[in-house]
């Protein structure tokens, strides 16, 4: 998959000559790939099998996600899509007149052939472009527009406030339901304290990226995947650990049956539900008894 950090940098690829032929594009935020996002996924690269690029067109708003950028790329990646634009709402966006947004960026720049969007799609000046305006917009400009009904989960639409919702409550069956797969960590594994290896408890430690939405602190059952493939079920503690007196919020995952060296490598930790809130502890051994019993209530989830 090719990424661009801005549609300007885009369009001078295109202008170098290194993009070519037309594109089925969908746009959005895409923030957190839930559900929803994937149902417009899904026709663009069912449109792409006809010589058409499918390209993901991210306005890039909030400064905190529910993936951090190099998450969803990577899962934009593997799901198959050629392209990812990430463009900063600037003013010249943000500014843009609905029709010019149409002619200057869908047909111009993005050489759209076909466009999907959602139900509740605005975009130029104020918000002023909505779905209907894009349809009646697409047959001048040369390409076919889709307005794409929302995705449901028990009787309700999946929307990335909803995915929010249930993250910031600590509901992680339900985050990974409108998802449709574990909310994911990916990091780089960094030197600890070594506290946990003293107490018989390796651990590994991320810090992830601060655009990056976490859940409540707390300890939650958890998968872990190494590069080699290999998987590793574990318990993730998000916080400040009060018991060892750390002082930056990070996650630090204690994988069962391994103890390796892994300072340095790339993992991902997907978190499958929330065990208890983190608390601070009389003793270390008090911690250390602790962890037993929740190596124990996560078993039970993590099958």
């Amino acid at each position: 998959m090719k990424r661009y950090h801005s549609i300007e940098e885009y369009d001078a690829a295109r202008r170098a000559g290194q993009i070519s032929g037309g594109s089925a594009v969908t746009l959005g935020k895409f923030d957190g790939v839930h559900l929803g996002h994937q149902k417009l996924l899904q026709k663009v690269m069912e449109k792409s099998r006809t010589e058409l690029s499918s390209v993901v067109f991210a306005i890039e708003i909030s400064s905190s996600g529910i993936l951090s950028h190099e998450e969803r790329a990577l899962f934009l990646e593997q799901l198959g899509i050629d392209v990812l634009i990430e463009c900063p709402f600037t003013k010249q966006i943000s500014g843009m007149s609905p029709e010019d947004f149409v002619s200057r960026i869908l047909r111009d720049i993005l050489n759209a052939a076909y466009v999907a969007v959602g139900t509740d799609y605005h975009f130029g000046r104020k918000r002023l472009g909505d779905s209907n305006m894009l349809t009646a917009l697409a047959p001048e400009n040369g390409f076919e527009a889709e307005i794409v009904e929302k995705e449901r989960y028990l009787d309700l639409e999946i929307s990335s406030s909803r995915v929010r919702d249930s993250l910031k409550a600590g509901d992680m069956e339900l985050t990974n339901h409108l998802l449709g797969r574990n909310y994911p960590i990916l990091g780089t594994i960094l030197h600890g304290r070594h506290i946990g290896t003293s107490l018989g408890m390796p651990t590994v430690n991320l810090i992830p990226p601060q655009e990056k939405l976490l859940p409540p602190d707390g300890v939650y059952a958890s998968f872990s995947y190494l590069p080699d493939g290999r998987i590793f079920r574990g318990i993730t503690n998000i916080g400040l650990k009060p018991t060892v007196g750390a002082d930056f919020r990070g996650v630090e995952t204690n994988l069962m049956d391994f103890d390796e060296d892994l300072y340095g490598t790339r993992i991902r930790t997907e978190l499958v539900h929330f065990l208890r809130p983190e608390r601070k502890f009389d003793s270390l051994n008090a911690l250390r008894e602790q962890v037993g019993r929740d190596k124990e209530a996560a078993l039970s989830y993590l099958i």
